[in-house]
């Protein structure tokens, strides 16, 4: 202990005669583990910490599965599993809803969710106060009763438990407070609701097959498996109640059982472990500088090593005391890397909030310390184990002779290894950063089929006890859309179910006459519900026929306009105007299809247009609907405006997620943006520390070579061969190193092929700038020192040494 102690202190008094080398080390070493703190942070709160829920490996979502495509459950098809199978200990379903907070204040949209009696119970959550609900209170003639969030209680009735039975206004019904669940409970499940929004209050299911017909999908169904039941045999198992109930005639569709934790992650486990690896790649580039700078001071300290072997020390006892070094130094900047990655946790939780799950968990915990622990002492072995093994294998009588001037090629060798790897692993990760960006700008450019721009988008939510038919309900937004559209500054308002990029949709069966489908292949289209100037406002192109007007109004003809991927899939080159289909969704009778329109982006810039039909509203009224309104100044500006026209026509309406359609556009792309710049800055990084390591390199290959350069220039070698003398030396290291990582990159860019759209893994273009890039920048760090070696007094270099 005493040795160990010694060495430390010695060690730190080397640090502090040396600052600059000591400055330069920390900070280098400080990026790299500070970034993988902060990226290994966020993959062990989204990936590696399992679900706040008992057993959670047995919780497994519960999907209905059509045409190979998996997709939430309608409520018979729910019932017909918890009844028949008996793969689950239980099952439980929930979907997520909204209702207005009247008096109690100032009105307010509130977010939920209606869950089956047995679903918080499943999961293991149990109230602050209060209770959960019961199974009579499911059905609807059931009591109407809500539990509310910890945030809700604490905000609106002031964190009173004697809220325990007092009646709320919700939607214009009363509901008695039964229960308030935990603090930090979010929603149902993160990936159930909509990740930037927690929910407010819970709420029994109240649905039946009349509400809820088959055709109708939306419900998330979750399940505890059997205890010892495998998820294979799982699927087994539910693979033959399937085949039992289309056997019976009960459905055609199949079921798909998948990790409950697979679907929380959903699609974000490739990007954070590429993330993973590049930060990886940044610490290695990181320990590959700092061994460099190790090398050159072994070499200053071999008189001092010499001496040290000469008076009887071990080999041994010599690399400890280097390695003690390097340990230091790595804590040192280990330390500093927390502290980078604590503002870093930060802001990657604050950027990630809006489309990664769990994000919220995000942070510096005992599990990071770690894992932080454990890099930082392993870059100390990586950068220092190989200067301590050269340091300590010099001649000794040689050693002592030059006094600690001059490199053996063994070391030379070595250092330019270590370029030949900090290049090679840069241009890797510039390649990646590159072809991330290449596909961003081609996923921006792409025809979303709508035109976002000056359009302002607020949801109404009307309470079923005071818009309970479906003409108060047409009228009110019929009042809502006149007054909107005579604001000065607007061009026109319009309203729509679901808007494009934003909240999702609703999909289910059509019926199209004259046509019979196989049952595995029956027509599913998206279900939109619009106002007649819905398309027109959102600049969606006409391909054939008209666009809804006044004529499509309640008691006339049913109409109803397809998509141009609804044509192509269904009706296979046929003219569709003028054929009939059936909506199926709440409608009855046939909708003769008026007009088709361009497809429209409504999941993802980067997902196929899905097959849509679309009803006028005044024939299909809704009590939910997202306003649009398109306006000539900022959107911005006329908001207050257009809230003051809601309240105009009800005082009582609240308005909820007031958005302009351009940030709802950019919040689609934010995952795919968030990777793109995180794996960019980590590539200018490695290539700073690339540029700054050969920069390093090169100026030491100078110095030692002052005395041959001093030769050279007076027996008459000039500036240019002096300059290409040098630059010789460190661009063929450098070519190596871009050959090395063009190799590489060919291999390791294939990972992430799924974060790629419109870009091919190999891009050519991609690969030739990049490279020319890095050759350039590498060309500038060789020039600095060759140009010095050209400043080169020929009679002080001989001199030298």
């Amino acid at each position: 202990m005493g040795t160990l102690v010694q060495d430390l202190r010695y060690g730190a008094r080397v640090m502090l005669k040396q600052p600059g080398f000591t400055a330069v080390a920390v900070i280098a070493l400080a990026l790299g583990i500070g970034a993988n703190t902060a990226i290994f942070s966020a993959v062990n709160a989204v990936l590696l910490r399992p679900l706040p829920f008992p057993e959670p490996e047995r919780l497994v979502l519960v999907r209905d599965l059509q045409q190979a495509d998996e997709t939430p459950a309608s409520y018979p098809e729910y019932l017909d599993w918890k009844e028949q199978s008996r793969t689950f200990d239980d099952l439980a379903v929930a979907f997520n809803t909204s209702s207005s907070l009247t008096g109690q204040g100032e009105p307010e949209q509130l977010l939920g969710v209606r869950v089956s009696a047995n679903l918080l119970p499943m999961l293991g959550v149990k109230t602050e106060i209060g209770r959960n609900f019961q199974p009579e209170e499911e059905s609807r003639s059931g009591e109407r009763v809500v539990i509310l969030s910890y945030s809700l209680w604490q905000r609106r009735f002031g964190g009173d438990p004697e809220v325990l039975g007092r009646n709320v206004t919700l939607s214009g019904r009363g509901f008695t407070v039964i229960g308030v669940l935990p603090a930090g409970i979010k929603g149902l499940l993160p990936g159930v609701d909509q990740l930037e929004q927690s929910r407010d209050f819970w709420m029994p299911l109240r649905l039946d097959t009349t509400n809820a017909p088959r055709g109708l999908h939306f419900l998330t169904v979750i399940g505890r498996l059997r205890a010892g039941l495998s998820l294979q045999m799982a699927r087994d198992e539910v693979s033959d109640v399937a085949d039992h109930l289309r056997q019976t005639g009960a459905t055609q569709h199949g079921i798909m059982i998948v990790p409950l934790i697979q679907f929380v992650v959903g699609s974000t486990r490739p990007a954070l472990l590429i993330l993973l690896g590049a930060v990886g790649l940044v610490l290695m580039i990181a320990c590959a500088n700092v061994a460099n700078l190790m090398l050159a001071r072994a070499q200053s300290r071999r008189k001092e090593i010499a001496v040290r072997l000469a008076l009887g020390a071990s080999r041994a006892r010599l690399i400890r005391q280097l390695l003690t070094e390097s340990v230091l130094l790595s804590s040192v900047s280990g330390t500093l890397g927390v502290v980078l990655a604590l503002w870093g946790v930060d802001s990657l939780a604050a950027a990630s909030r809006a489309w990664l799950p769990r994000a919220e968990g995000i942070k510096i915990d005992a599990t990071v310390l770690l894992f932080t622990l454990g890099v930082s002492l392993l870059t100390a072995i990586l950068f220092g184990l190989a200067p301590a093994l050269r340091a300590s294998s010099g001649q000794l009588s040689e050693a002592l002779k030059e006094g600690g001037q001059r490199a053996g090629h063994g070391r030379d060798r070595l250092r330019s290894l270590l370029v030949v790897s900090e290049v090679a692993l840069s241009l890797v990760l510039l390649v990646g950063a590159g072809l991330l960006i290449k596909s961003f700008v081609r996923l921006l450019s792409v025809d979303k089929g709508f035109d976002p721009r000056q359009v302002l988008a607020l949801d109404l939510s009307l309470p079923e006890s005071k818009y309970a038919e479906p003409p108060q309900q047409a009228q009110f937004f019929q009042q809502v859309l006149e007054r909107v559209a005579a604001l000065p500054g607007v061009e026109g308002a319009a309203s729509v179910s679901n808007i494009p990029l934003g909240d999702g949709g609703t999909n289910g069966g059509v019926q199209i006459e004259g046509k019979n489908f196989p049952p595995e292949s029956e027509p599913i289209a998206e279900k939109l519900i619009v106002s007649a100037g819905y398309f027109r406002i959102m600049r969606i192109p006409l391909r054939s026929g008209r666009y809804f007007d006044e004529r499509d109004a309640a008691g006339n003809q049913q109409v109803a306009i397809i998509n141009e991927s609804f044509a192509r899939t269904y009706f296979q080159g046929e003219d569709p105007i003028g054929k009939r289909i059936d909506f199926g969704w709440d409608t009855t009778g046939w909708q003769e299809v008026v007009g088709m329109i361009g497809d429209v982006k409504h999941y993802g810039l980067d997902e196929a247009a899905l097959p849509a039909v679309y009803v006028p509203q005044l024939q299909r009224p809704s009590s939910s609907m997202t306003v649009v309104v398109r306006t000539t100044p900022d959107p911005r500006s006329l908001s207050a405006a257009v809230r003051s026209q809601v309240f105009e026509v009800d005082r009582d309406q609240p308005i909820s997620r007031v958005r302009i359609m351009e940030q709802v556009v950019s919040a689609s792309v934010a995952s795919r943006r968030l990777s793109m710049a995180l794996l960019a800055g980590f590539a200018v990084v490695a290539l700073a520390l690339a540029a700054v390591g050969l920069y390093g390199v090169m100026s030491y290959v100078v110095t030692q070579r002052t005395h041959e350069i001093g030769v050279r220039m007076a027996l008459g070698a000039r500036v240019g061969d002096v300059l290409g003398l040098v630059l010789k030396q460190g661009m063929v290291l450098v070519l190596i190193g871009v050959g090395t990582g063009l190799v590489a990159a060919l291999a390791v860019t294939r990972l992430i092929a799924s974060l790629l759209y419109g870009v091919s893994p190999t891009d050519l273009a991609t690969f030739v700038v990049i490279a020319l890039l890095l050759t350039a920048v590498a060309l500038l760090a060789c020039y600095l020192p060759a140009r010095r070696a050209t400043k080169v007094d020929p009679m002080v270099a001989l001199r030298y040494e």
